[in-house]
């Protein structure tokens, strides 16, 4: 899945304060894919969520599962049969960004 950088910016009236900072790096015109591991663009959503979920104290549970999914990825190359964590990051993206 592929989320535009101008989906994320429209919700940024629900980015905490501290966050905002990150968002700046993601790009409006962009398409963020969700799947692609370790990409630039990737990477700075993944950021943003993570700020997200600690700023404001929500979507502990979804966090862990995505960097689960990550760190198995990142160190054995698949996690529960699948190369890529982009359902967990869809799941986070939803939670985090919601306002």
């Amino acid at each position: 899945m592929k989320v535009e950088g101008r989906r994320v910016h429209k919700s940024s009236e629900a980015v905490a304060p501290k966050c905002e900072k990150i968002l700046s790096s993601i790009k409006r015109k962009k398409k963020i894919d969700l799947d692609a591991i370790g990409s630039q663009a990737n990477n700075n959503l993944v950021d943003l969520l993570r700020c997200q979920c600690r700023a404001k104290k929500m979507c502990q549970d979804t966090e862990k599962s995505y960097s689960k999914c990550h760190s198995s990825v990142m160190g054995t190359g698949s996690y529960a049969g699948r190369k890529t964590c982009g359902d967990e990051l869809e799941t986070l993206f939803n939670c985090a960004m919601k306002e």
